[in-house]
């Protein structure tokens, strides 16, 4: 038993706590390939925005070139002088228009008075006139154009769908002029196109760049915006280092930090942070315009964003004309983005709100209108880039703790399964067990039969052969001897012979192939037949047999035989145990409802309580019968048992008043003995 318990639990039990186990770290990297998919759909979706933010900062710089040259070509030298009020008459998206010399003079504006252009002048004038490297953010170059120009809603619409291309023909003198009246100004509109697979990045040239993409310092640097590097004569100072941390600290793109953090400076995120892959350069104003006939750049001043545009026109030679974006308008125009993103996306309930950060990390727009949370972590982000420096697109679940309930669902779903089955397996261990050790009993009871019928055997056996010779021995003379003898070897043979019967009986109804015939059978009658055949047998033992009938039949439909034959054993079960007990007696009734019982009442020690549920088993006994000296093989009371049940009866034991056992029976009588 020992050992089949080991093989179980090593065969059985220990594999199903390693599957469970497994299971369980299963569930576990299943949610972060979840969440991994989940950060890359949303990321992707980010990295979509950011394309299509970034067309339309293309869009408007190519616009600011054909404004740039149907000026020029519109007024000629006039430009040089009138180019803030002729630019931000003609665009709306224009803050202010400015044109420098290469000597470093500022024609336009003139910073007479207050306005935008004096703040204009006061922000940039000494990056330039080459007085001041500062720090900037160089856009990419420029794709090629695809621009969709809407004119303000303060004229009628005119050439709404103006597009060209890099193979157009430039348009004609005045054409911005001619095409409306000069009140009517102009603005670059929104595309929905989708370029998911574009990036604007841009790659260090061996330029001087004073912030890295992951700094070797956290700490920012003092406020300070004069600090002395002596780069080159007439450039006293450049614009002080800034952190390149990001204002906003994903929850999926954060990187441990490298080093400590600076005295005093708190983070959030338990030490870890969210870096920009951005780079900035320290650039004066000849070392862009050197390089190419136009470009953009941003600057970060006292922590907002500036987005200059320039470009040199080839009729203007020794000037190149600047314009500061209006960011507010950008913003404006950018929200249309986020709208048409929202009225794009699926109808069911979204997951997340995208939103656009400006460069201190207040929101812009978002496409949940009504949405709040903390703008500073959201689930996954993508910086704009330089062309919008420090802005990012952002995507904030709107039910963060969806996740984290789903996924403690899919843990405690998962758990309860996962106990389930293990508490199956243990219910079944136990049952299986609890089948091996029953079978192994059974198996001892068959071999204590088999031990319990052989001497069952030899006794009657030995008794025929030892009085046949005896009886060969005796006289002819010896009549009483002889009748004496040939009692014991009749009564020894009838012994044997019911023993064998019973083995027999026993076979058949455990193979099921017991035939049993149904037929109408008078249990008074029954009962005093057999009573009366084994009376002789049960008061040669010292006993007396008293009988109880009705007075009336009690008919029930079965096997006479069979029937007979549960009488009989019940009757020698009483002649064993109860032998010396005094009386025996048998009592047929009319029991509750339609049904029939036979009571068989001994004196004898009766059956202990512990054994007492169990006597109707195969192979049991309550004592050993070699060991006590009764005859018995264990099948008696099992094949009473399921001789009645074949018949559709019962048989249950009770103790007896005053000492002694009762076997009672009980079978359903036939409608006919009921109606009578």
């Amino acid at each position: 038993m020992k050992q089949i318990a080991v093989v179980f639990l090593l065969a059985i039990l220990v594999p199903a706590v390693l599957l469970a186990a497994l299971a369980v770290r299963s569930l576990r990297d299943q949610e972060v390939v979840v969440n991994s998919q989940r950060a890359m759909l949303h990321q992707s979706t980010c990295d979509e925005v950011v394309a299509n933010i970034n067309l339309f900062m293309n869009d408007v710089r190519n616009f600011y070139g054909r404004i740039v040259d149907e000026l020029v070509a519109s007024q000629g030298a006039r430009v040089v002088n009138e180019f803030d009020r002729l630019l931000t008459d003609e665009w709306t998206q224009a803050a202010t228009g400015a044109v420098v010399s290469d000597t470093g003079v500022i024609s336009s504006p003139t910073g007479n008075g207050s306005g935008r252009g004096a703040a204009f002048l006061e922000n940039h004038s000494d990056f330039l006139t080459n007085s001041r490297v500062v720090e900037v953010y160089q856009a990419p170059e420029l794709l090629g154009e695809q621009i969709r120009v809407i004119v303000e809603p303060d004229k009628p619409e005119a050439d709404t769908s103006l597009l060209s291309t890099a193979e157009d023909a430039a348009p004609p003198v005045d054409s911005l002029r001619t095409a409306t009246e000069p009140e009517a100004r102009k603005k670059v509109g929104i595309s929905s196109r989708k370029l998911s697979e574009f990036r604007f990045e841009k790659k260090a040239e061996g330029r001087n760049e004073i912030v890295d993409a992951m700094p070797a310092a956290v700490a920012e640097a003092e406020p300070s915006r004069d600090v002395k590097l002596g780069i080159r004569p007439g450039a006293a100072a450049v614009e002080p280092r800034r952190s390149n941390l990001r204002n906003v600290r994903p929850v999926q793109q954060m990187v441990e930090s490298p080093v400590p953090v600076a005295a005093g400076r708190q983070l959030e995120g338990r030490g870890r942070l969210s870096y920009s892959s951005l780079n900035a350069e320290a650039l004066s104003q000849n070392d862009l315009v050197n390089r190419d006939d136009e470009g953009a750049v941003g600057r970060i001043i006292d922590g907002q964003l500036h987005v200059l545009l320039w470009k040199r026109h080839p009729e203007l030679p020794g000037f190149t004309l600047w314009a500061e974006l209006d960011l507010e308008a950008i913003k404006t125009d950018l929200s249309e983005l986020f709208v048409d993103h929202s009225a794009s996306s699926s109808p069911a309930k979204p997951e997340v709100s995208l939103a656009l950060l400006d460069s201190n990390g207040d929101l812009i727009t978002q496409t949940e209108s009504g949405f709040s949370t903390d703008w500073s972590t959201p689930f996954v982000a993508a910086e704009v880039g330089q062309v919008l420096p420090r802005w990012e697109v952002a995507a904030y679940l709107l039910d963060p703790e969806s996740l984290t309930a789903s996924a403690k669902t899919a843990r405690f779903t998962l758990g309860l399964i996962t106990l389930i089955l293990l508490g199956a397996v243990g219910a079944g261990s136990f049952l299986i067990l609890r089948s091996v050790n029953y079978e192994m009993r059974l198996a001892s009871r068959k071999t204590d039969f088999v031990g319990n019928v052989s001497h069952e055997l030899k006794t009657p056996l030995t008794s025929i052969r030892m009085f046949s010779e005896l009886l060969e021995q005796s006289g002819p003379r010896d009549a009483d001897r002889t009748r004496e003898y040939a009692g014991v070897i009749r009564r020894e043979s009838a012994r044997l012979g019911r023993l064998i019967n019973r083995l027999l009986d026993f076979s058949r109804l455990d193979r099921g192939e017991f035939s049993m015939r149904n037929e109408k059978v008078d249990l008074r009658g029954l009962v005093l037949e057999t009573v009366e055949t084994h009376r002789l047998q049960v008061e040669s033992e010292g006993l007396e047999v008293e009988v109880r009938v009705p007075p009336g039949g009690v008919a029930v439909a079965g096997d006479r035989d069979a029937l007979a034959q549960v009488l009989l054993n019940l009757l020698a079960n009483a002649e064993k145990y109860a032998a010396g007990g005094g009386e025996v007696q048998v009592e047929l009734s009319r029991g509750p409802g339609s049904t029939a019982s036979i009571s068989v009442r001994d004196r004898g020690p009766g059956i202990r309580r512990s054994h007492q549920r169990r006597i109707f088993d195969k192979f049991y006994r309550a004592d050993d019968s070699i060991a006590s000296g009764i005859e018995g093989s264990g099948i008696g009371l099992a094949l009473c048992r399921q001789i009645l049940e074949l018949h559709g009866g019962t048989i249950g034991y009770s103790r007896r008043e005053g000492g002694g056992s009762v076997f009672t029976v009980e079978l359903p009588v036939t409608e006919e003995d009921e109606n009578h």
